[in-house]
């Protein structure tokens, strides 16, 4: 990347890496896991950005709040991109929402961490699945009220997940009335250009897609397809 082009990156980097490293980790997949506290939060950070419980973890709390997503019936949920449980906590802790979890995390040494540092065993009716989520997803075995697509390594979502036929499998695992949140990170231009056509791809389904603009240093789209 262009140095230009990540200059709302390092602020974002800026901005949550202060702080004190209780531990890193090689990871196959993400290169290098940090768990760092920061006051009185331990946050989940890969080389480039934030995993769990800062940014990413305000953002999904803004948007559930802008879809009044208590409102909704959601009993079955799905997480791609669990990583240590950021989105799992928002909605069972700091909402409220009574529904079964499915998560599915790739990267084993985030699974480790989310248990080691972040209690990630204290959630009932959870379950979690070591797996790709591209993968999983062709082949899911249930339906689900709510999808949380989350997926990155580093700052990037990898292409896998935004083809048309990941697109479609998502569709295909939602129970009537349900609703798809897909979180991209717009850091330059490519990845808004990226964003665009990923809106274009939902878009070409049967049902309703909107965008939530949340800026946290960096801007995130977050795209919502329901039937």
């Amino acid at each position: 990347m262009v140095k230009k082009e990540i200059s709302g990156l390092k602020r974002m980097l800026e901005k949550f890496a202060s702080g004190h490293v209780i531990e890193k980790l090689g990871s196959e997949v993400s290169n290098m896991l940090e768990v760092v506290k920061a006051g009185d939060t331990l946050l989940l950070n890969s080389p480039n950005t934030n995993y769990s419980f800062g940014a990413l973890h305000r953002v999904f709390r803004k948007v559930f709040k802008k879809i009044d997503i208590r409102e909704k019936q959601i009993r079955d949920t799905l997480i791609l991109g669990f990583g240590t449980g950021s989105v799992a906590t928002i909605l069972r802790e700091e909402l409220g929402l009574d529904c079964s979890i499915t998560a599915v995390e790739k990267d084993p040494g985030v699974l480790m961490l989310g248990k080691k540092y972040f209690n990630t065993d204290r959630f009932t009716d959870l379950k979690i699945i070591e797996a790709d989520a591209v993968k999983f997803i062709a082949t899911a075995p249930g339906s689900y009220d709510l999808i949380v697509v989350d997926v990155y390594i580093d700052f990037e979502v990898p292409a896998s997940c935004e083809t048309m036929e990941f697109i479609i499998n998502l569709k295909k695992c939602l129970k009537p009335g349900g609703m798809v949140l897909f979180n991209k990170m717009i850091y330059n231009h490519k990845a808004g250009e990226e964003a665009e056509e990923l809106e274009k791809k939902f878009k070409t389904l049967d049902g309703k897609t909107s965008v939530i603009k949340v800026r946290e240093s960096v801007l995130n789209k977050v795209i919502i397809y329901e039937e």
